[in-house]
């Protein structure tokens, strides 16, 4: 029996992916026993659907922007992740092991290399991370996301798959009730939650002052745990100027694909996860990249979606007047709202497999 080794992560970024990865290798081959690993120190919360899988621990940290007495821990955990990955290794004996990036990868894919298993990386943003660089120098194959990622990478490992998302209902309404969809993230974005919401009345502000005979605004805002109870007080202040303005406020959005698919627009970060959704939903986006994200990934990620005009793009220091323009021109400007469309239907259909599919496929070869 083949076996396989999958690393989670830190965030939702990593775990769903490895999901995705593990369930189509499952569904491809179902004689082939997965496992998962991940850090005791993540809290993310893995789906229940997949509360039976057998996942291992390692004591694996971050390094990158930390402190330099963190740093020294990170290390010392490290080489103890390390140790720890060669005794998970020697138990379940797998004979490939499968890494999402991040600091749990590192230990597991080293510990692989050491006892000469096979080592795949999935990179699903276009500027690599650390421990994806240096699995990169070992690995058999390199599954990339953005073209970008190539000039990190030895090009001849490298296989364009698109990124694995979770499993999600992609069915499309034509007749969308929802004007737009703002995702700050699981933990919440300041900067988003303000620069939205001045757009937002902004907005209703044309919107009430308008001659044309629609007077309408529906939102829905995931803020993060922190921030519902301001987010909905914002809104609840421009609802008793505006009666036409309805939202729904979210800590975190559990069902994200019933609201991808009745949204006409989208504003969000610039992570691999989420453009992948967005892509697959095909809904007109607004990205607004984290401003000092690792290797300025975030804004090369939606650079290279609004270079193919999937997209457009809000940096964070540019004024929320811009932003109001452009999601008026996605609501409303008939020429850009559909050319953002056209361009959309036919990026999904030169890309009607799926990441996790492409992958699993890729993984299954070096079996026969």
């Amino acid at each position: 029996m083949k076996k396989i080794l999958i690393t989670l992560g830190a965030s939702g970024g990593h775990i769903y992916p490895a999901l995705a990865v593990m369930d189509y290798i499952k569904s491809l081959d179902n004689t082939i026993e997965t496992r998962l690993i991940n850090s005791t120190n993540s809290k993310i919360f893995v789906p229940a659907s997949h509360g039976n899988d057998v996942t291992y621990k390692i004591n694996s940290i971050g390094f990158i922007g930390k402190s330099f007495i963190y740093k020294i821990k990170s290390l010392f955990l490290f080489a103890v992740s390390v140790i720890e990955s060669l005794k998970i290794i020697f138990t379940f004996m797998p004979d490939a092991i499968v890494g999402t990036g991040g600091f749990v990868s590192l230990p597991v894919a080293i510990a692989g290399f050491i006892l000469n298993r096979k080592i795949y990386i999935i990179e699903g943003n276009s500027v690599p991370g650390l421990s994806n660089k240096i699995i990169s120098k070992f690995c058999k194959k390199i599954f990339i996301n953005f073209n970008h990622s190539t000039k990190y990478f030895n090009k001849k490992r490298c296989i364009r798959t698109g990124f694995p998302i979770r499993e999600l209902d992609n069915k499309v309404l034509k007749n969308k009730s929802l004007d737009l969809l703002i995702l700050g993230g699981s933990q919440g974005s300041a900067i988003i939650n303000s620069k939205v919401a001045q757009s937002v009345r902004s907005l209703l502000e044309k919107i009430a002052s308008s001659k044309s005979g629609l007077k309408q605004l529906r939102i829905t805002h995931q803020c993060g745990s922190k921030n519902k109870e301001a987010t909905e007080g914002l809104y609840l202040s421009m609802k008793e100027n505006f009666s036409f303005f309805e939202f729904e406020v979210y800590e975190f959005i559990e069902n994200i694909d019933q609201f991808y698919s009745k949204s006409k627009v989208l504003i969000s970060r610039a992570g691999a996860s989420t453009i992948a959704e967005s892509l697959k939903f095909k809904v007109p986006s607004i990205y607004i990249p984290i401003k000092h994200s690792s290797g300025n990934h975030q804004y090369l990620n939606a650079k290279e979606i609004y270079d193919n005009k999937l997209a457009f793009i809000h940096l964070e220091e540019n004024p929320s007047e811009e932003l109001t323009i452009k999601i008026e021109e996605l609501l409303y400007n008939k020429s850009i709202s559909e050319g953002m469309a056209k361009a959309l239907e036919s990026y999904s259909n030169l890309n009607k497999n799926c990441g996790a599919e492409k992958i699993a496929k890729e993984i299954l070869k070096d079996f026969d």
